[in-house]
C-alpha cells in the first residue's frame, strides 16, 4: 500500500513543462494513446503533472451515447472481459475464478438484490480515458468506500490472487434506476494515488468500510460523469434482474457510451 500512495503521490507532483511534456509524449507512444479524443482546449499548453494527463477530459462529440431507454451502456472506455449471470451469490470473473457479489460490495442485502442478475467486467488499458459515467439514467443513492490493497489488475495477477477484485480498493457507487438497482464498483489497481467521486466529495483511501448515503440523491443523465480513475483499472457494472446482455465476442473492446446490456423498466 504504501509504495502505491507513492507512485500515486509522485503522478500528482506538479512537474515543469520542460519535463513533463517528454515524459508524458513518451507514455503517449509506448501505450498509443488516442490524442485525438481529447480536450485539448483546457490543456493547451501541456499537463503540469502526470495525474493530470491520467484523468484527461474527453473533447465534445468525442463518444456517442446510446440514448435508447432500454440501453445500458458502457460507463467507460475498456475492455469487456465478461458478462456474466449473477447466480447463488457469485459471478465468475474473466480467468474462471467465482467472486462473491457480497464481497465485491461489502453489502450481503445490497448482493441479495443482484441475485439473477448480470455482472459486466471492464479492464481500463493504460491508454484508456479513465473517467466513469453512469450507465443509464439513475439516482445515486450511497457510496459505499472499501479499504483494500492496490495489487495490479492483469490476467497474471488474476491467476496468482483470484480473489483479486475483492482484496483491492474499491469505490461502490449505489445507484437507483428505472431497471432496478444497480452498482458501478470501481477496482483500484497498484499506482492508484485515490479514486474520486464526482458528485460527492470523499477522503480517499478508507480505513474500514464507509457508506456515505446521498441526501437528496443527485440526478444523474446517462453518461454522466461519476468518478475519475487517478491510474487504473477495473470497473464492474451490476444489475438487477431483468437485464440481458448485448451479443458480442469477447473480450470486446470498448468505448463509453455503448450498449452492452438491455433493460426493462421496473414498474
Amino acid at each position: 500500500m504504501t509504495a502505491s500512495k507513492l507512485v500515486g503521490a509522485a503522478a500528482r507532483a506538479r512537474l515543469p513543462r520542460s519535463v513533463s511534456k517528454p515524459a508524458i509524449a513518451a507514455y503517449v507512444k509506448v501505450f498509443g494513446v488516442d490524442l485525438g479524443d481529447v480536450d485539448r482546449a483546457s490543456h493547451d499548453d501541456g499537463y503540469d503533472s502526470f495525474d493530470a494527463f491520467f484523468t484527461r477530459r474527453l473533447r465534445r462529440g468525442a463518444r456517442s451515447i446510446d440514448r435508447a431507454t432500454e440501453a445500458i451502456v458502457a460507463p467507460c472506455d475498456g475492455l469487456l472481459r465478461e458478462v456474466v449471470e449473477v447466480r447463488d451469490g457469485v459471478t465468475v470473473n474473466a480467468k474462471g475464478f467465482p467472486l462473491s457479489i457480497a464481497e465485491l460490495v461489502a453489502d450481503d442485502a445490497l448482493a441479495q438484490q443482484f441475485e439473477g442478475g448480470m455482472a459486466a467486467t471492464i479492464y481500463l488499458h493504460p491508454r484508456d480515458y479513465h473517467r466513469v459515467h453512469a450507465p443509464c439514467d439513475a439516482l445515486a443513492e450511497e457510496v459505499i468506500l472499501v479499504p483494500g490493497r492496490l495489487l495490479p489488475v492483469t490476467d497474471a495477477a488474476l491467476d496468482r490472487v483470484p480473489s483479486l477484485f475483492t482484496l483491492n480498493e474499491r469505490m461502490v457507487h449505489v445507484l437507483d434506476t428505472i431497471h432496478g438497482k444497480m452498482a458501478v464498483v470501481m477496482v483500484a489497481a497498484f499506482g492508484v494515488g485515490h479514486m474520486s467521486c464526482v458528485y460527492r466529495h470523499l477522503a480517499a483511501h478508507p480505513t474500514d468500510v464507509q457508506r456515505v448515503p446521498c441526501a437528496p440523491p443527485p440526478r444523474l443523465r446517462k453518461g454522466d460523469e461519476i468518478g475519475i480513475f487517478h491510474l487504473g483499472s477495473t470497473v464492474v457494472l451490476v444489475t438487477e434482474p431483468g437485464v440481458e446482455a448485448v451479443k458480442m465476442t469477447l473480450p470486446q473492446p470498448l468505448r463509453l457510451g455503448q450498449t452492452i446490456l438491455q433493460g426493462r423498466a421496473k414498474p
